[in-house]
Parts: structure tokens; sequence; C-alpha cells
């Protein structure tokens, strides 16, 4: 209860779950963002990362950060079941699972 009164205050060091944003960054815009594109594409179809933010977007996802295109682009850079296309294209070719281990 003493807790719950800190965060009411805001002076404990943790923020309360209330506070927390809906905002996806990290591990879980990485895992939405590769739930989304598998949703639209299959192995092998390549997608620029802007159609591929587009579409998360689209089902009603935000993202976090002051660019939220930035903060996406670094995320997605790190999705295990896809791959760059050329250097500095903005392209990513969608791979499967099992290559992707």
């Amino acid at each position: 209860m003493i807790r719950e009164l800190g965060e009411l205050l805001e002076i404990e060091d943790q923020l309360s779950l209330t506070q927390l944003s809906d905002e996806l960054r990290g591990q879980r815009l990485r895992e939405v963002a590769a739930a989304v594109l598998w949703r639209h594409h299959r192995a092998g179809d390549i997608v620029h990362y802007k159609e591929w933010f587009q579409l998360v977007v689209t089902e009603g996802h935000q993202i976090g950060g002051k660019n939220p295109v930035a903060t996406f682009l670094t995320q997605v850079a790190r999705v295990d079941t896809v791959e760059r296309v050329g250097r500095r294209s903005g392209l990513y070719r969608l791979i499967d699972a099992a290559r992707a281990a």
C-alpha cells in the first residue's frame, strides 16, 4: 500500500503499471512487427521498411521514440526472420524460421 501511494505521488523509482505506454519499443516492437509482416507476406518476399512500417501502423500499433520511423528501422533490422537486401536499400527479405535458426 505504501508503494502504491508512492506511485501516485510519483516519488517511487519505478513507474506504475498505469503509467506504462502502449507504444511499441525494443523486443516487443520486433515481435509485433514480425507478426504483422508474416500476416501479409511469405518467405522470399521482399519489402521496403516504409511499407512494413505502414502495415504495422495500419493495424493500429504505435511506435515509440522521438522519431517512430527511425525507432522502427533500428529494431526491425534485428528481427530474426528477415534479412537485409543490399546495403542501405531499406529492403528486407522474409526468411523461413529454419534458415533463421
